[in-house]
């Protein structure tokens, strides 16, 4: 077993500043992962809540939610709509990406990059 600090999959680039007490208001670009293919989402976050603004899942797109803030940069969330339900969370990096984990975790490398539009196309392609 690896501490979150160590070696583990949050352990790269983790945000420190623990003066983070919400979300940064705008998009992110999520890729999701499951059922054997990947998905992505774009969420726009306002007044500490995701809601999704457009995918290439027509069953994604509505999914929506508010950010609990656990502490340090980590944030959990639950979304759902009428055909999605499931919670994640988002751990911010000091580039201003953040990883995300579903809860529970299975081993999936999801990674919410900030854009400045409601596209699927992120620019510089940083996972």
């Amino acid at each position: 077993m690896t501490c979150a600090g160590e070696h583990g999959p949050f352990s790269r680039g983790l945000a420190v500043e623990l003066e983070m007490k919400s979300v940064p208001e705008g998009h992110f670009l999520v890729n999701l992962q499951g059922g054997g293919r990947e998905r992505l989402v774009n969420f726009e976050v306002k007044d500490n809540g995701a809601r999704c603004v457009n995918s290439n899942d027509g069953q994604l797109k509505g999914l929506q939610g508010k950010f609990q803030l656990i502490g340090n940069g980590v944030f959990l969330i639950s979304l759902q709509n009428e055909h999605h339900r499931a919670s994640q969370f988002w751990v911010f990096r000091k580039d201003g990406s953040a990883i995300v984990k579903e809860v529970p975790d299975r081993g999936e490398r999801q990674v919410a990059v900030p854009v400045k539009d409601d596209s699927l196309e992120e620019a510089g392609k940083k996972r």
